[in-house]
């Protein structure tokens, strides 16, 4: 039963970061990661990161490198 709980939690806090990390994007139209972490600070960044690459995987973020290993982040073009 915990771990039923415990799933059930995680999914509700990784819909609020995704919920977060997409409206900040829609804001700014383009945002450095950098920036998403600051803007997410209560959860961790490993999170954040995650939460950013199944954004991208599921079309609702394009991840781009900028350069010196920096990556941004903006909402996918309109179909």
């Amino acid at each position: 039963i915990v771990l039923v709980m415990d799933e059930a939690a995680g999914r509700a806090a990784r819909t609020d970061l995704g919920t977060r990390v997409l409206r900040i994007v829609h804001r700014k139209k383009a945002c450095d990661t950098e920036v998403l972490l600051k803007a997410c600070a209560s959860y961790p960044w490993n999170e954040v990161f995650l939460e950013i690459d199944r954004l991208s995987r599921s079309g609702k973020l394009c991840l781009f490198y900028k350069q010196d290993g920096d990556y941004a982040v903006k909402l996918p073009p309109a179909a």
